[in-house]
């Protein structure tokens, strides 16, 4: 399995850019589509997702931040 520290951001209603940092152990393409997907089913506050940066981290590190940001 491979594990991310991953960096990803949206556009809310108002126009501003929000960023988000997460560990994840799936690919980042497939979790930024999820993630967008989750959200036009739910609130639909946030739109335009795009994944701005990634790296990869061993799953030590991912036991460790996983639910910290």
């Amino acid at each position: 399995m491979k594990y991310y520290f991953i960096t990803y951001q949206a556009t809310n209603k108002q126009g501003s850019i929000s960023t988000w940092n997460q560990v994840i152990n799936q690919s980042p393409m497939k979790f930024i589509k999820h993630v967008a997907e989750v959200e036009e089913k739910g609130s639909r506050t946030y739109n335009s997702f795009v994944v701005i940066n990634t790296l990869k981290i061993s799953e030590a590190e991912f036991n460790e931040f996983d639910g910290q940001f």
